[in-house]
C-alpha cells in the first residue's frame, strides 16, 4: 500500500494519515482478509492493484466455498474495496456483483442472534447484597456489570474508560470520555455518562463504582492508574476487551439468564426494560449514542423473557411506535 501511494508522490506522512481514515479495530479486521487476496491474486497470477471485477468475485467465492458466513463475505467485500480507494484505484461494481452477494445472503442467510432478551432485574436480584462481602473478583464482576446494564454502553467503551475520566460525589458518578469510540464521527461524540445514586444502595452502580475505587486502590500501578478496570490475579495490569466480556457473560450466567446470552446482549436487556416501563425513548438514544431510531427498534428493543421456576415466559412489552 506504502508503495502505491509513493508512487503517485505522497510522503509516508501523508500515507500514515490516509490510512488512519480507519480506526484500529478495522484495519485489524480489514487487514486479514487484504492479505488472503493478495495471496489469492498471486497464486491465481492477477493482477494485486488492479483487479477486474470478476476476480474479486472469484475470491469472494472461495472464501464462502470455505464455509464463512455472509456477513464474512460482506466484511472481504469492504475490505477489498477500502484498500483499493486507498491506493487510488476505486472500482466501479456492477449490478453482477450486487447479484452474487445476494445470493451469498439467500443460500447461507445471517439471522438476528436474539428473538428475545432477558429481564435485567434477574442479575440485580443477584447482586442484591453488599459489596463489602464480597471478593475482588466478584466486586469486579459487579461493578463492571451493572455498570454496563446502567450506561448501555459495548463492552469497548467501558474498556475505554480511563481512571481519570471519572468522578464521584456523594451521590453522583460522571464518567467524561477523551477517546474515540464506535459511535464517535466528526460532530458527534459520546460526551459522557452521569448516573444518580439509586435507592436500593446494594445495586446502586454509584456505590459499586465508589467501592471498586477503594478496593483497587492498593493494586494500582503507573501501567494500571490509566485503565479503569485491572485485572483481580497479579501481576495487576489493564483489563482487556475479552476480560471484560467475560466477567459480564459470567454475571450474567451466574444470575441465571441463559448461555446463549452474550456480554453484548445487556445493550438490548437494559434499553429494552427501560422502554417497557415507559423511559422516554429519546432518553435512551441519547444515553446510547444512537443518532436515529430505527437503530433501536430494529435491532435492540426485544421482548423480554421473565424467568420463573426454571421456565422462561416470553412477554413484549414492548412500546408501540
Amino acid at each position: 500500500m506504502f508503495e502505491a501511494h509513493r508512487s503517485q508522490g505522497l510522503n509516508n506522512d501523508c500515507i500514515c494519515t490516509i490510512i488512519n481514515s480507519l480506526r484500529e479495530s478495522t484495519r485489524k479486521q480489514y487487514t486479514v482478509y487484504i492479505d488472503k487476496f493478495l495471496s489469492f491474486s498471486n497464486f491465481q497470477n492477477l493482477s494485486t492493484f488492479h483487479p477486474a471485477e470478476v476476480d474479486v468475485i472469484n475470491f469472494l467465492q472461495s472464501l464462502y466455498d470455505s464455509g464463512l458466513s455472509y456477513s464474512v463475505i460482506n466484511t472481504a467485500s469492504s475490505a477489498i474495496k477500502t484498500f483499493l480507494e486507498l491506493i487510488n484505484y476505486p472500482i466501479t461494481f456492477t449490478s453482477r456483483f450486487v447479484r452474487f452477494k445476494k445470493g451469498c445472503f439467500n443460500l447461507r442467510p445471517t439471522l438476528p442472534r436474539y428473538v428475545a432478551t432477558w429481564d435485567p432485574q434477574i442479575v440485580l436480584n443477584y447482586f442484591d447484597r453488599p459489596s463489602s462481602e464480597l471478593s475482588l473478583y466478584e466486586l469486579t464482576c459487579k461493578c463492571v456489570t451493572l455498570l454496563a446494564l446502567a450506561s448501555y454502553q459495548r463492552v469497548s467503551t467501558l474498556h475505554a474508560i480511563r481512571f481519570s475520566d471519572l468522578k464521584l460525589t456523594c451521590d453522583k458518578a460522571v464518567i467524561s470520555f477523551s477517546s474515540l469510540h464506535k459511535q464517535s464521527r466528526p460532530g458527534k461524540h459520546l460526551t459522557g455518562l452521569e448516573f444518580d445514586s439509586f435507592p436500593n444502595s446494594n445495586v446502586c452502580v454509584v456505590n459499586a463504582l465508589k467501592a471498586y475505587v477503594d478496593a483497587t486502590s492498593l493494586i494500582r500501578t503507573e501501567h494500571t492508574l490509566s485503565s479503569f478496570f485491572v485485572t483481580c490475579v497479579k501481576p495487576y495490569r489493564a483489563a482487556s476487551k475479552d476480560t471484560i466480556a467475560r466477567w459480564i457473560k459470567v454475571s450474567i450466567h451466574k444470575a441465571g439468564v441463559p448461555d446463549t446470552f452474550s456480554a453484548h446482549s445487556t445493550r438490548s436487556a437494559s434499553t429494552s426494560a427501560d422502554a417497557a416501563r415507559g423511559v422516554d425513548v429519546v432518553s435512551i438514544l441519547k444515553k446510547a449514542g444512537w443518532s436515529s431510531s430505527c437503530t433501536f427498534y430494529r435491532f435492540y428493543n426485544k421482548p423480554i423473557q421473565h424467568y420463573y421456576s426454571g421456565l422462561f415466559l416470553v412477554l413484549d412489552l414492548r412500546p408501540c411506535h
